[in-house]
């Protein structure tokens, strides 16, 4: 009898008869059904206790491939998850599940590859290819040779990259695809052509081939226009408004940043912090300098809010221009703030451009930039009088562009209804002065009544501590430490971490990265609604307030409990008046459920 102790990766619920005892077979397909769109009346838990049951069939009766499938199924459901993936890719090999390894090996290569983490992505392709060329399995070889083109052109490697996408595209002409992907359609095809002509016109651009890149770049809208495809025809937007930005014809140039950004208002912040940073060039290139600035500023805010992690060449002639206008004005404090941002851009980006681009040269050297931000702290040290001028109007300034980027700040209908649900809830909160967490979901004596339940084996003196301990850490805040793990955790409670990770299991309905996560999150939605300071924070700034170890996990969770962003959520809370009440007992958990209920 195959226990999940034995299996890693599932949940530790058991399974009820209810799913039990489900044939086989259609267990198996609902659970891959499932694990690809949950049914809105299908909850996590389900899909959860599906995949259990169908592993631990599968182990037992030696079903291999079923086996490594609901793994990866059960990866896809969490929405990648990396360590499930690795587990499965090192079962096929190791069971000589030639098929799903390679298929497996090809997803990790993509996951790395959408995820922009070039080194990992990049490694995990050459691994992924290799196994392709022995097994001549055409389709997943010039995927990768796509992927691995992408990747060597995004890291500087231009002409690297290049030769091997033109190998991609030459192959895919006429029938030749055909042969490649023999289970393809026609449209299938186009695209695939259309997608490797999108990465040449790239690489064109970066390499100042400006002819070639608009070639390619009407290619892809001749795609999108004949299949009336939107993603594509937007794409040769944003391709066509950066060449002939670059090629200086700042007139078409804008004319197309601005058809692209009405077209594109879904876009994440960094796609849009780009092509605003293109805006910003071609206002300045036109002579239209107030222009020039509004657009810098919402280049600068819109790459914070993305995390502050993605960088391109026009960032660069961002920082410049704004460094140039503080100057102008005397603002020393904002000189010393973008100087110590194009010290990281030419740490993290320029210096790599430098050493493997194709002929990239840096405009400054991080020595000059420390010199001039040493020489601006010292103008600072001897004008007190000016060095409050500065600060004065730096907040002034500061506040004139949130204003801005408020009133032009534009989303979905579908992110408003969830900030107004959010909205409400607080509101019935402070109205009827009710603590919107709902109660245990058992309380001690029913823990203990539960004999053959899944704490039975743990004393009740134990469950009592462990029980007043997590009350203890919730109410405190405690999980806003940077420092909490569960083996920490349990040591302050005065239990082992087997026991404390079971009993949030069970209890609390989540694992313990999950619970200290919503703890988070909703820890900062009422800190975020009854403050208007913590509202003027950086999202880095408020994720390191909370514990979060990085912006982009802190992201990620926060949208994955409201289905907004934090700037958009931050934005729209100037609206709200009333202010939240701290409640003494406020527990956090329960109520990220009713957010999503009503979301």
């Amino acid at each position: 009898m195959v226990s999940s102790q034995d299996l890693p990766y599932i949940t530790d619920q058991k399974v009820p008869d209810t799913i039990a005892y489900i044939d086989y077979s259609i267990l198996r397909k609902r659970f891959f059904r499932f694990a690809v769109e949950p049914p809105a009346d299908v909850d996590s838990l389900t899909i959860e206790l599906y995949a259990k049951s169908l592993i631990v069939k599968a182990q037992q009766e030696g079903l291999k491939p079923d086996f490594a499938k609901f793994y990866s199924s059960l990866s896809t459901f969490r929405g990648f998850d990396i360590e499930i993936i690795d587990y499965t890719i090192d079962y096929t090999k190791e069971n000589q599940l030639s098929d799903l390894y390679e298929r497996l090996l090809l997803e990790k290569a993509i996951f790395y590859f959408n995820e922009d983490d070039i080194d990992l992505a990049y490694s995990a392709a050459e691994i992924a290819y290799e196994v392709s060329e022995e097994s001549q399995n055409l389709s997943n070889k010039f995927l990768l040779m796509n992927i691995i083109g992408m990747l060597l052109a995004d890291s500087g490697k231009l002409s690297e990259g290049k030769a091997l996408l033109e190998k991609v595209e030459k192959a895919y002409q006429y029938d030749n695809i055909k042969k490649i992907h023999p289970y393809g359609s026609d449209i299938y095809y186009n695209s695939a052509l259309a997608d490797v002509q999108y990465s040449l016109a790239l690489v064109h651009f970066k390499q100042n081939v400006l002819d070639s890149a608009l070639k390619y770049a009407n290619k892809v809208k001749t795609f999108g226009t004949q299949e009336n495809d939107s993603y594509y025809l937007t794409r040769s937007l944003g391709l066509q408004a950066g060449i002939y930005i670059k090629s200086h014809n700042f007139k078409e140039g804008l004319k197309f940043t601005n058809q692209y950004l009405v077209q594109n208002l879904d876009a994440d912040d960094d796609e849009l912090s780009h092509s605003y940073a293109l805006k910003g060039i071609a206002h300045k290139g036109l002579q239209q300098p107030e222009e020039a600035l509004a657009a810098f500023l919402k280049t600068d805010s819109l790459h914070e809010s993305g995390g502050a992690d993605y960088f391109f060449q026009e960032l660069k002639t961002t920082y410049d221009y704004l460094l140039t206008h503080y100057k102008n004005t005397g603002n020393s404090t904002k000189q010393i703030e973008y100087l110590n941002k194009m010290i990281t851009y030419e740490e993290d980006y320029g210096s790599l451009s430098k050493t493997i681009g194709d002929g990239i040269v840096a405009s400054y050297t991080i020595p000059q930039l420390l010199s001039e931000k040493e020489a601006v702290i010292q103008s600072l040290e001897g004008d007190k009088k000016q060095r409050t001028i500065g600060l004065i109007f730096f907040i002034s300034l500061g506040l004139l562009a949130l204003f801005y980027a408020l009133i032009q700040y534009r989303k979905r209908r579908i992110l408003k209804r969830r900030f107004e649900n959010l909205r409400a809830i607080y509101s019935e909160w402070v109205v009827q002065e009710t603590n919107p967490v709902k109660e245990a979901k058992a309380t001690l004596a029913v823990v203990k009544a539960e004999q053959d339940g899944p704490l039975s084996h743990i004393k009740p003196a134990q469950l009592e501590k462990i029980q007043e301990g997590l009350d203890r850490f919730e109410k405190k805040a405690l999980f806003t430490s940077h420092n909490v793990t569960l083996k920490s955790l349990a040591a302050q409670i005065g239990t082992n971490a087997s026991y404390l990770s079971k009993y949030i299991n069970v209890e609390k309905s989540d694992n313990f990265s999950t619970y200290l996560s919503d703890l988070r999150v909703n820890y900062v939605l009422k800190e975020l609604y009854a403050s208007h300071k913590l509202r003027s924070y950086t999202v880095a700034a408020i994720a390191e307030e909370i514990g979060f170890s990085n912006v982009k996990s802190f992201s990620t969770h926060f949208k994955r409990v409201t289905g907004l962003s934090v700037s958009y959520f931050i934005k729209n809370l100037e609206g709200i008046k009333e202010t939240a009440v701290k409640k003494k007992d406020d527990n956090v958990i329960d109520f990220l459920e009713r957010i999503n209920k009503t979301g």
